[in-house]
Order: C-alpha cells, then structure tokens, then sequence
C-alpha cells in the first residue's frame, strides 16, 4: 500500500481533526472554492536511505502538511490534531511498517491581501517518516 493513502486513511480516522476539518484533507493543492479550515498534504522529497549494500528499505520522505483556516485559532487548532495524530508515532498503518514519523519543522504564517485584509491563516507542520518500503 502506498503511504499517501495509509496518511491519508490514518488522517481521517482522528475524530479531533475530522470534526474540524471533515473530510478536507487533499494532496498537492487546495482545490479553488473549498471551505476551510481544510488541510493540504504534500511530499517534498524522497530520497532513498544508500548503504554499502545498496539502497536501504528503509525510506525517509518528508511530507508537508499545510492547514488553512480563516482565524488564527482555528488553525492552531488543526495543527494541533495532526501533531497528536503523527508526532512520534511507531507502529502498523494500514499494513505499511512505520519506524518513526518525527515533526522536524513549524511555521505559522498569515497571508494578507493588497488591500490589508487577513485573506487566511496557515501552518506549515514537516514531518519526516521512517518506513519499510515494500516495493
């Protein structure tokens, strides 16, 4: 099973986020005209682990997620979902060996129109996870 799907069925059985989020939980771009607050997940790299022996199967990708939410507060509050769902956790996610998922970076930011109105709130969360790849 790929990870993105394993995030994305672990993600969506927290009912801490999903009762904040319901089911606005997307890859790559926030799709145009969707309500927030919502989360946007992303790989930014996935390099493979290299031995002597060759590469590893153990892998490291980093993936981001960014909340989006019309106050300060409520993506606080989303982010703080996904730090309980994912900081530190070990284990079996829908079959694929999860080593360690580790939270390696936080940025909040506020995006602010031309004319000096709040348009949202983000938080940035990377989180690196250590797997098993079964390829």
């Amino acid at each position: 099973m790929e990870l993105e799907v394993a995030l994305t069925t672990y993600i969506l059985s927290k009912t801490g986020l999903t009762s904040l989020i319901g089911d606005r939980f997307y890859y790559d771009s926030l799709p145009q005209g969707k309500n927030y607050p919502a989360v946007v997940c992303m790989c930014i790299d996935d390099i493979p682990i290299h031995t002597h022996n060759g590469i590893s199967n153990y892998t490291r990708p980093n993936y981001q997620f960014t909340v989006y939410a019309s106050t300060r507060a409520g993506a606080k509050a989303v982010s703080k979902q996904i730090k309980l769902a994912l900081s530190d956790y070990a284990g079996s996610m829908s079959g694929l060996n999860i080593q360690y998922i580790s939270l390696i970076n936080e940025l909040p930011n506020t995006e602010i129109s031309t004319d000096g109105t709040i348009k949202k709130h983000t938080v940035d969360l990377e989180f690196e996870i250590i797997y098993t790849r079964s390829d």
